[in-house]
């Protein structure tokens, strides 16, 4: 009997401890991530409360008094405002065409270097083409604002010899807006090419050897064997592109600084100008939360018609 108590205590000793260990091993994990998860919350909701605290108040970034509370003063003003809905216009524009231009060229270049993968020389290309991801925006900025000048830019210096008449690219309201975005493609097409020329790599050769041996024209193989392949690298790339063009402004205050007139004025320059240089810190930070909600709004629209279509999550079992 008593043999049989000290044999039931033991058990229940071990597996108690078995039983702690284990709950050891459950929690080890999320302690050893807590001190990262009290950083990351404090680097992006304490800013984040700050600034809609500041979006509340009426506040002159050099004014001696406490700023004043306003309520939603500062987003009713900011609705109606035409510059508002200028910005939000011309930012629009300027992310959906860059953003096509981008997509499309990106794929056609990717698509012509993998097909044509296997010639001598193809390694050089490929660096070549990936140059302009690795100048900065600002200087890629300030470097093709020369290039546009019109008395000694080389684009018109080209443009004169062949006798074409020379436009005020970045002083023409008609196409100052156009001249940014090409700005914006010369630089992130590549960006588009590098993830989307990965992709096709990916795809084994064999199958586009058999749709050859069926007689399969290029044009059908990459409509009815490459794009479905790529299905998610392409809907990276669209969200990607996408959520940088929405916020694009170095490449805008470089050039234009949102001019001439409002042909460039978008969002974020319109956040930009409110906040350091009429100093309005309290409509400044409306406006960044409805171009904050505004991003939201697009992407997870988008990520709710790609998802279906079947693209998100679609390798999942």
């Amino acid at each position: 009997m008593r043999l049989r108590r000290r044999r039931a205590t033991e058990l229940a000793a071990v597996g108690s401890g078995q039983s702690r260990v284990y709950r050891g091993e459950r929690l080890a994990p999320a302690l050893m991530l807590a001190p990262s998860v009290v950083i990351l919350l404090a680097l992006v909701i304490g800013p984040f409360v700050f600034l809609i605290d500041t979006a509340l108040h009426r506040q002159n970034l050099f004014q001696t008094t406490p700023p004043r509370y306003v309520g939603a003063d500062n987003f009713y003003y900011l609705f109606i405002s035409t510059k508002f809905q200028v910005a939000l216009v011309r930012m629009l524009v300027f992310a959906v065409t860059a953003l096509a231009a981008e997509f499309v060229l990106g794929f056609v270049l990717a698509a012509w270097v993998h097909r044509l993968r296997d010639l001598p020389g193809m390694a050089i290309v490929r660096t070549l083409l990936t140059t302009p991801i690795l100048v900065a925006p600002i200087v890629a900025a300030v470097m093709w604002r020369f290039m546009y000048q019109p008395d000694f830019g080389v684009i018109n210096y080209i443009l004169g010899l062949v006798g074409i008449p020379k436009p005020g690219w970045l002083s023409d309201p008609d196409i100052a807006l156009f001249a940014i975005i090409a700005i914006d493609v010369w630089q992130w097409t590549p960006f588009v090419f590098l993830i989307v020329l990965a992709g096709m790599y990916a795809i084994p050769r064999s199958l586009y050897e058999a749709a050859e041996l069926d007689g399969t024209s290029l044009w059908r193989q990459i409509t009815h064997l490459t794009i479905p392949l790529l299905k998610r690298v392409l809907v990276i790339v669209l969200l990607l592109r996408l959520i940088d063009l929405l916020r694009a402004f170095e490449v805008i205050v470089a050039t234009t600084q949102g001019g001439p007139g409002d042909a460039s004025y978008t969002l974020p320059v319109l956040v930009w100008e409110t906040a350091f240089v009429n100093f309005q810190m309290g409509d400044a930070a409306a406006a960044s939360l409805v171009l904050l909600v505004i991003v939201t709004i697009v992407i997870t629209l988008l990520i709710r018609a790609i998802s279906r279509q079947g693209v998100v999550g679609q390798g999942r079992r």
